[in-house]
């Protein structure tokens, strides 16, 4: 497949600045305006990262099924008192097949953490504390997801900023709302799935042993901004403007960046929202998104007026269209 749709930006302009740094606002806002998405180049010690941090994240997934399940969401685990973060197994009965935990703000910023007790945390569960594992049972795991979080807010932070700078509107008027955000760091492991299952699933493309089954449906990712990082393996697909898909060439030293439904919206459908999927089946995948979100109170008011609204509110909307949150209430276990 080609790769017309999908740019490949060098942000070093933008992180260490240089004289191209404009040229990089306008190829961030150009990629944002019509494909919806792009792939960056960076590397990690650019943010401040071991290079083997992705590897390190992942850890997680060696954790034995008993110590997952301990972090899991009330809707899997029902004695479990955590809603919106934590832990969810893959789903027999669904296109989708993964596992994966949703971690908050409060993995950088303890100051941020919620306990149970305090009234916002029991009446909305996009603002509880994420459940983790214990710090001896992966050594050094916490402060690297830390590390991790933090830097992806920053570089948030900056390709907002650039964005906002290429479409001639305030910085602040859409950086601003990210201040004490709720973003997201999501790990996810697609694993290879089981021949039965396989059988009754939709078969995309390839023969033989190359070909491959849909194991993550079409769907828009429903934010403002999300950072993806994905292993060699690939699978990530994009839809093009004809309705085909077009890949997402996994690429060493790079984040896939794409635009959320709520930023499109935001914008008046200036910025694009592009449909995507993933396909495998056959071989274990590892993904590392970041979604950039706004503070759950926020109030977003798109440049023209004709849109506001508190973010919380319309992402519980949209977000539970996904097979992970399906049938769950905005509200805490045991709070009516």
């Amino acid at each position: 497949m080609s790769t017309h749709l999908i740019p490949h930006i060098d942000l070093t302009p933008l992180l260490e600045g240089g004289f191209d740094r404009q040229a990089v606002v306008a190829a961030i806002t150009e990629a944002a305006c019509h494909s919806g998405f792009m792939t960056v180049g960076l590397t990690p010690s650019q943010l401040d990262l071991p290079d083997d941090i992705h590897a390190r994240l992942l850890r997680f997934f060696t954790l034995q099924a008993d110590a997952k399940r301990d972090l899991a969401r009330h809707k899997f685990v029902p004695a479990n008192r955590n809603v919106y973060r934590g832990y969810f197994p893959p789903q027999d009965e669904d296109p989708t097949w993964k596992e994966g935990i949703d971690l908050g703000p409060d993995v950088a910023h303890p100051a941020r953490a919620l306990t149970a007790s305090d009234d916002i945390a029991a009446d909305d569960p996009l603002r509880e504390p994420t459940p983790q594992p214990a710090a001896s049972a992966l050594p050094g795991w916490r402060e690297d997801t830390a590390a991790y979080y933090a830097a992806m807010e920053t570089l948030g932070r900056r390709i907002a900023g650039a964005l906002a700078e290429g479409l001639e509107i305030p910085r602040e008027t859409l950086v601003a709302p990210f201040d004490a955000g709720n973003s997201t760091l999501r790990l996810i492991h697609y694993p290879e799935r089981p021949a039965e299952t396989l059988a009754t699933m939709p078969a995309v493309d390839g023969e033989g042993d190359a070909r491959r089954w849909l194991v993550g449906v079409p769907h828009f990712d429903n934010g403002f901004i999300t950072l993806l990082w994905q292993d060699q393996v690939g699978g990530l697909q994009v839809r093009t403007p004809s309705g085909g898909w077009e890949e997402v060439p996994p690429r060493k030293n790079a984040l896939v960046v794409n635009f959320g439904r709520l930023l499109a919206d935001w914008s008046g459908g200036r910025i694009q929202a592009t449909e995507h999927r993933i396909v495998g089946g056959t071989r274990s995948r590892h993904s590392i998104p970041f979604f950039f979100e706004p503070a759950v109170d926020a109030v977003i008011e798109s440049p023209s007026g004709d849109d506001r609204y508190v973010y919380g509110d319309r992402l519980w909307e949209r977000m539970s269209a996904f097979v992970e949150f399906q049938g769950l209430e905005r509200r805490s276990p045991g709070v009516s």
